[in-house]
C-alpha cells in the first residue's frame, strides 16, 4: 500500500524528467513557482493569525492553531532526517550535506529545505519529487486540520463582533484569507501527487483534481465549523472522534493496510480522502466509494442538528454565519458535480497494482512482465523497483 515516492512527469507529452535523469521542463517549473506561493502565503497567514489569537486572548485557538504548525513543521522535519530526506553517497550539492543531528532537524523545522528544493528544481533543472512530498505533507498536516481550526474560529469567536471581546472586522477577514489559502493549498498538494503517481495524466485531469479536492476540504472544514458552532462545547471534539472511529473500522474493513499504519493514516483522512484517485480500489486504505458514502451521511446527520439549533443571528454575526453555511453547501454541491467527471477519468488512467504479493497469480504474473520490471538504467533491483510503481503500460496492450 505504502508508496515510495512520486513519479515526476511530463504533462500532455509523456516524456519524463527529474530523477537526476534529465532537467525538469519548463511546466513543472511553472508549477513549483506557484505550489511554493502558495506555500509562502499561506504560511504566513498562519503566523499572522497565531499573532492575532495572542493580540486578542483567544488562547484554545492560538494554542490549537500553533500546535498544528508546529506538528505539521516537526514531522517533515523528522520525514526529510530519518525518511527520504537523507543525501545520496557523494551529494556534495544538498542541501543537507555535511548536516547531522540536531543542526540538520533544526534547519529543516524552519523549512529551510523546501525552499532549497524548489530553488534547485527552478534554477538548476533538477527533479521536483521531493518538493511536492514535502508540499504534500505541509497541505495535509498543516493546511487541512488548520483550516478546520480558523474556519470554527470564525463562526463561534469572529462572528461575536459585538461583544467586548469580539475581534473587529480584519480579524474575519483575515480568517477568510488564511482558510482560502489553505484550501488552495490542500487542492494543489493532491493534484501534484495524482501527477506524480500517474505520469501519463492530462494536464485537465491535474486541473480537475485540483478544483475537487478544492470543493472537498471546503465542505468538510465548513460544515464541521458551523456543527461545531451549534453544539459547544463539545460537539465539534466528538465529531471528529466519532469520524475518526468509523474511518478506522472502514479500513479494518477493507484490510489493504496493517492496522498499525491504519491508526496512522486514519487521522488525515477524517479531513480528506488524500489517496490518489488513480490507484486501484484495491489499493486505498478506504475505498472511495465507501469514504464518500460515509461523507454524505455524515454531511445530512450535521445539517438536520445544524437546522435545529442554529441561532437566530442577524447583522455581521449573520452574515459571518450565512458566509460560513453558504461555503459548506456551494463547496458541498461543486464536490459532488466535480467527482464522477474526475474519477471517469481517473479510471482511464488508473495504476495497476504494485505490490506483487496482493491479487491473484494473474495480477502477479502481469507485475513481473520482464518490460514493467525493468529499470530506467538496467543497473539493480531497486532501481527496477523505482520504475515499476510509476504505472506505465506497454504500448503494445
Amino acid at each position: 500500500m505504502v508508496r515510495d515516492g512520486f513519479q515526476p512527469c511530463d504533462i500532455d507529452s509523456g516524456v519524463r524528467g527529474g530523477n537526476g535523469h534529465g532537467s525538469s521542463p519548463r511546466w513543472e517549473k511553472t508549477i513549483v513557482i506557484a505550489a511554493l506561493t502558495v506555500h509562502v502565503v499561506d504560511i504566513g497567514l498562519d503566523l499572522l493569525v497565531l499573532v492575532l489569537f495572542s493580540a486578542c486572548g483567544q488562547w484554545a485557538f492560538f494554542f490549537g492553531t500553533g500546535g498544528v504548525v508546529i506538528w505539521a513543521w516537526f514531522v517533515a522535519s523528522l520525514y526529510v532526517v530519518f525518511g527520504g530526506g537523507s543525501p545520496a553517497p557523494g551529494d556534495i550539492d544538498s542541501p543537507n550535506a555535511g548536516r547531522t543531528g540536531l543542526p540538520k532537524m533544526l534547519s529543516n523545522f524552519v523549512q529551510v529545505r523546501i525552499f532549497s528544493e524548489a530553488y534547485r528544481c527552478i534554477f538548476h533543472g533538477g527533479d521536483t519529487d521531493y518538493f511536492h512530498t514535502l508540499r504534500l505533507m505541509e497541505a495535509i498536516l498543516q493546511s487541512a486540520p488548520g483550516a478546520v481550526l480558523q474556519l470554527y474560529a470564525l463562526v463561534v469567536w469572529a462572528a461575536a463582533v459585538d461583544s467586548p471581546d469580539g475581534p473587529d472586522e480584519g480579524a474575519a477577514r483575515l480568517l477568510r484569507l488564511s482558510t482560502f489559502t489553505s484550501f488552495l493549498s490542500v487542492g494543489l498538494g493532491l493534484a501534484m501527487w495524482e501527477q506524480k503517481v500517474q505520469f501519463q495524466t492530462s494536464s485537465m485531469y491535474v486541473i480537475g483534481v485540483a478544483v475537487m479536492r478544492f470543493f472537498e476540504v471546503a465542505s468538510r472544514a465548513a460544515t464541521l465549523a458551523i456543527f461545531g458552532g451549534v453544539t459547544m462545547p463539545f460537539g465539534f471534539l466528538w465529531a471528529l472522534a466519532v469520524d475518526y472511529f468509523v474511518i478506522l473500522f472502514l479500513i479494518v474493513q477493507h484490510r489493504s493496510v496493517q492496522f498499525s499504519y491504519g491508526i496512522i493514516v486514519a487521522l488525515p483522512l477524517v479531513l480528506v480522502s488524500l489517496e490518489p484517485l488513480v490507484w486501484r480500489r484495491e489499493d486505498h486504505a478506504v475505498p472511495k466509494d465507501s469514504y464518500y458514502v460515509v461523507r454524505v451521511i455524515e454531511f445530512i446527520f450535521m445539517w438536520i442538528i445544524i437546522l435545529q439549533r442554529q441561532p437566530a443571528v442577524s447583522g455581521p454575526e449573520g452574515e459571518i454565519w450565512f458566509g460560513c453555511e453558504s461555503l459548506a453547501l456551494l463547496s458541498t454541491v461543486c464536490l459532488y458535480a466535480t467527482l464522477p467527471c474526475v474519477w471517469f477519468m481517473a479510471r482511464k488512467l488508473e495504476l495497476p497494482r504494485e505490490n506483487s504479493e496482493w491479487g491473484d497469480d494473474g495480477m502477479r504474473e502481469g507485475l513481473h512482465d520482464d518490460e514493467m520490471a525493468s529499470g530506467s538504467d538496467g543497473s539493480d533491483g531497486s532501481d527496477a523497483g523505482y520504475e515499476r510503481q510509476d504505472g506505465r503500460i506497454d504500448p503494445g496492450e
